[in-house]
């Protein structure tokens, strides 16, 4: 009898070691399929960032599945064209709506050497040919095409100081600051320094002379009264209520005063860059830029 309860009492531990053996058999497999859902890594995860466009993976899969994306073109242009190419930028996007407009103003010069040394643009605007001719000549532009011409014009603060009647005035003693682009960088400066040198009273003047790093920068000396009087574009000076014109330069005082345009040769949206100059160059774009003074050659 003793050794019929021993068997049973095997049997039933055998049963029983079995059945947790399958239980536990049963929960690691569970837990093993748990874990591998768990590490595995999403197919959002495993693609890289979209490094040529400075998009994100998202960004770049939604423009691949046909969701609104815009491409980004940068004009490097110069001072002189805030105001006007602001304006601009609503109307183009509008009709536009694969492209979105971003500006680098500064003096021409500044944006040549920018592009010189290789800073992104995709389109330059410039105020003069010669920072265009410079850079045409390193093969870093495309053609370029001038768009517009403007005027060079004696300014004075609204209240507090005489109007000159000339040029030549500025060599008086009541006129004690004299505020100018440097020529070496702002194409305005160097248009002003031709028409002083010309006019016989560049040397006369020079230590009067306060030097700006771009036109706007001229109109902010006058219009604040740090400067008595200074020599910006006629287009500048028509948009401050803060200043009077004592005269317009005569234009055989200095070089033309042109606006050539051109596609940076390292832009990486050639097609789209194109698109923007032709927009610059059409019927919209000229009135805008005529009612911001500039002339249409």
């Amino acid at each position: 009898m003793g050794s019929s309860l021993g068997v049973i009492k095997i049997k039933t531990y055998r049963k029983r070691s079995a059945g947790a053996l399958l239980i536990l058999s049963i929960a690691l497999m569970l837990s093993g399929c748990g874990g591998a859902a768990g590490s595995s890594p999403s197919k959002q995860e495993q693609q890289p960032a979209n490094r040529e466009s400075g998009k994100s993976g998202t960004d770049a899969a939604g423009k691949a599945a046909g969701t609104d994306s815009k491409t980004e073109i940068l004009i490097s242009a110069a001072a002189s064209l805030k105001d006007a190419l602001t304006d601009l930028e609503g109307k183009f996007e509008g009709d536009h709506e694969h492209i979105d407009l971003t500006f680098n103003f500064a003096a021409s010069g500044t944006l040549q050497k920018q592009i010189e040394q290789g800073a992104p643009a995709d389109l330059f605007f410039s105020a003069g040919e010669k920072q265009m001719e410079t850079l045409s000549d390193k093969k870093l532009v495309g053609a370029s095409e001038v768009i517009l011409k403007n005027a060079l014009v004696l300014i004075v603060p609204r209240e507090g100081v005489a109007v000159p009647s000339g040029l030549k005035s500025l060599s008086e003693d009541i006129y004690t600051k004299i505020a100018l682009g440097e020529p070496e960088t702002v194409p305005a400066g160097q248009y002003a320094k031709q028409a002083l040198t010309k006019g016989g009273i560049w040397d006369i003047v020079q230590s009067k002379i306060v030097f700006a790093k771009d036109v706007r920068q001229v109109l902010t000396y006058v219009e604040t009264g740090n400067t008595d009087a200074g020599l910006v574009y006629q287009t500048d000076a028509q948009g401050s209520d803060k200043i009077k014109i004592a005269l317009t330069v005569p234009e055989d005082a200095h070089d033309p005063i042109l606006y050539p345009a051109a596609v940076v040769a390292g832009s990486r949206h050639l097609s789209e860059a194109e698109e923007v100059l032709a927009y610059l160059k059409g019927e919209e774009a000229k009135k805008v830029f005529q009612n911001y003074g500039f002339l249409i050659p």
